[in-house]
């Protein structure tokens, strides 16, 4: 296109705006949203004008507003995503058969989703059941040997699922004096960020901690203690105090009530 073209598309096409605003001299007072955007030359000599002023502020808290609406909505996208994936560990959680597949799949989604460089859980042991009495029975032999196969076979399965070393997990007695360190951990019910002490670092993660620069610890109660999930970094405020922790907390029921349903955890699990 040649100049003269250029300068002639240009005028027509302020000669277009201006037949149209004179046909609509309501235009800018039904539209009065777009008036902040707008450049108005407003003459006042070498003094700012108050309109000019006004403008100014105006056109400035706009541009605020819109970035603010472009990041809260980055925010929510994000948000959905991490609630379909969450949800999709939520229903394999259900589904594993084994402690190792739900220790597993918690490791895995949480380093995925979270960006956590490592996760450690610490689990505690049921309390172990007084044995009971011997009561007489008139049953016969082969009733008799039929209920102890059944207690033998029910014994292997339970041992099966829980006598396997898990990485990432230790599981430490029912009366262990390490769960003194987190009875506030427990008293309060949720997440809790930041950097934890060394004795909560030594007591989850071993003499290994020296790198850890922040963590989220999320406790697992139902009727009864059942253990800690410790989400850890390198960057300390990947998990500051006063992180966000929704979705955490949603976690942290979710693997309370799935292993309050596993049934017996044993200590022998430990690694």
């Amino acid at each position: 296109m040649q100049p003269e073209q250029s300068d002639l598309g240009n005028v027509l096409c302020d000669d277009a705006v201006l037949s149209f605003l004179t046909r609509n001299p309501e235009f800018f007072v039904n539209n009065q949203d777009i008036l902040p955007r707008l450049k108005i030359p407003h003459d006042a000599g070498n003094a700012v004008s108050l309109i000019e002023k006004q403008v100014s502020v105006l056109r400035g808290k706009c541009s605020t507003l819109e970035n603010s609406l472009r990041d809260l909505i980055a925010v929510a996208r994000e948000n959905e995503s991490l609630h379909q994936r969450l949800h999709v560990l939520i229903q394999e959680v259900i589904s594993a058969t084994t402690l190792e597949q739900i220790v597993s799949l918690t490791r895995s989604s949480l380093r995925e989703n979270f960006n956590a460089d490592d996760v450690h859980l610490l689990l505690v042991a049921s309390k172990p059941k007084r044995a009971s009495t011997r009561k007489s029975s008139k049953a016969s032999e082969a009733s008799k040997s039929s209920k102890t196969s059944a207690a033998s076979a029910a014994t292997r399965t339970r041992r099966a699922r829980t006598s396997k070393p898990v990485e990432g997990m230790r599981i430490i007695a029912h009366n262990h004096k390490s769960l003194n360190l987190f009875s506030e951990l427990f008293e309060c019910g949720e997440t809790v960020c930041g950097l934890p002490s060394e004795d909560h670092l030594s007591c989850l993660v071993g003499k290994d901690y020296a790198n850890i620069a922040s963590a989220a610890l999320i406790p697992l109660q139902h009727e009864r203690s059942l253990g800690i999930v410790m989400l850890t970094s390198r960057d300390e405020s990947r998990f500051a105090s006063g992180k966000g922790v929704m979705f955490l907390n949603q976690l942290g029921q979710l693997l309370s009530r799935r292993l309050h349903t596993f049934g017996a955890i044993a200590p022998a699990a430990a690694k």
